[in-house]
């Protein structure tokens, strides 16, 4: 009989690859989900009878259902366990692409906000399952590992979806990612029992827990800077993958396709170095390269207004990866900074309240975009603006590091 260290070491050893399997891929359909009608939108804006720059409205809806989830998903991850509610995530997030597929405006935003609510729970649910089941000296290159779920989904989103639509239609593309979704529900159904075993069926689904995060966040100077800091980004963030590949297509005459093969080919780098960054922080430091990173999509992100069918096609990809590795890429170091800059015994309390500010670029900024794009009939101001933000945010961590450097 193994002693009891061991046979936990075994127990872990057991889980741990379908654990990072689940997290990974289910937060990937997820986000596959909320990008498909973002990079079909000029294929699908013609049958819904929109054009294709008010899709940030679509994205907006979806981080108003993420905000709202937010508040209460910590509770119902105790309650139900975290392999329950990766399956309910999943289970939203097909219902939410089925809605999209019907074409319907109505329908589209109820798919919009389920969607929403399906991310809401994703991330602290893939914590708590990775802190379980992981080894402590391993979690800090899994938890790396799942943080490629958002370049994996754009990489699918650029690649697959565009190619299925041309041959069967926006609308069999959105309804595959709904069957991705499905299949995972099915998959993860096989390790329920075996990792749901730390359920409390009395834990209270009262969303006070997330307002008292959202105070912790606040009430802490560094925390709060960082935070706020984190809505530029993610604002700049949420404003590429809505709209470039519809930006491209107008501006550079390009197929959606070529488009979306750009989009694609920035996730899929931004995988690599989502990790290449967070080996520099660990090298160097945490605040100085995330404050860059925000400086770096700023003044990116702002070329893209310049593109036009001038531009050789060689010139378009290299400015859309050199925009993923940036805007796409400081995810992971922003997490490490928040839980360096919480109380030890507040860490996932402090993740949690800056997820929602996270989440607030992405309510905020694309629907914003859309709006500037329609009252001025160019894209200009609403670049001036996102850019901007998202190189004060980068000065500002810059600022913070130097201070807590003396």
């Amino acid at each position: 009989m193994l002693p009891a260290r061991e046979a936990t070491r075994y127990i872990k050893a057991n889980v741990m690859f379908p654990v990072v399997f689940l997290t990974l891929f289910s937060q990937a359909a997820i986000v596959l989900a909320s990008l498909a009608l973002p990079v079909l939108s000029p294929a699908a804006a013609p049958d819904i009878g929109v054009s294709a720059s008010a899709i940030g409205y679509f994205s907006s809806f979806i981080y108003l259902g993420a905000i709202s989830s937010s508040f209460i998903s910590i509770g119902y991850i105790n309650r139900f366990g975290g392999i329950r509610m990766l399956q309910a995530s999943l289970g939203l997030a097909a219902l939410g692409v089925t809605f999209v597929a019907s074409g319907q405006i109505t329908f589209i935003i109820a798919g919009a906000l389920l969607i929403g609510l399906s991310y809401g729970p994703a991330n602290p649910t893939s914590s708590r399952l990775l802190v379980r089941y992981v080894p402590r000296n391993l979690q800090n290159f899994y938890f790396s590992v799942k943080q490629t779920s958002v370049p994996v989904a754009g990489t699918l989103a650029g690649f697959a979806l565009p190619v299925i639509t041309a041959f069967a239609g926006w609308r069999v593309a959105c309804l595959l990612c709904a069957v991705a979704c499905v299949g995972l529900i099915v998959v993860a159904g096989v390790w329920r029992q075996e990792l749901d075993t730390d359920r409390d069926p009395m834990a209270s689904l009262s969303a006070a827990t997330g307002f008292r995060a959202i105070a912790l966040v606040l009430r802490q100077p560094r925390l709060r800077r960082i935070a706020l800091s984190s809505t530029a980004f993610a604002s700049l963030q949420f404003v590429y993958t809505s709209f470039f590949v519809a930006i491209i297509t107008q501006q550079a005459d390009l197929s959606l396709v070529v488009a979306g093969a750009a989009f694609s080919a920035a996730m899929a780098i931004s995988a690599g170095t989502r990790l290449f960054w967070g080996w520099i922080a660990d090298l160097f430091s945490g605040s100085s390269v995330l404050g860059l990173l925000g400086i770096g999509m700023g003044v990116l992100f702002f070329a893209l207004y310049f593109v036009d069918i001038s531009w050789p096609i060689a010139l378009i990809f290299g400015l859309s990866v050199a925009i993923g590795v940036t805007a796409v890429s400081w995810n992971g170091i922003f997490l490490s900074e928040i839980a360096r800059a919480a109380p030890a015994d507040k860490i996932t309390d402090a993740t949690a309240g800056s997820m929602v500010f996270v989440f607030a670029g992405g309510l905020v900024a694309p629907a914003t975009f859309s709006l500037l794009e329609r009252l001025t009939g160019d894209y200009l101001t609403g670049f001036l603006i996102v850019a901007a933000l998202a190189v004060i945010g980068g000065l500002t961590i810059l600022k913070q590091g130097a201070i807590a450097s003396h």
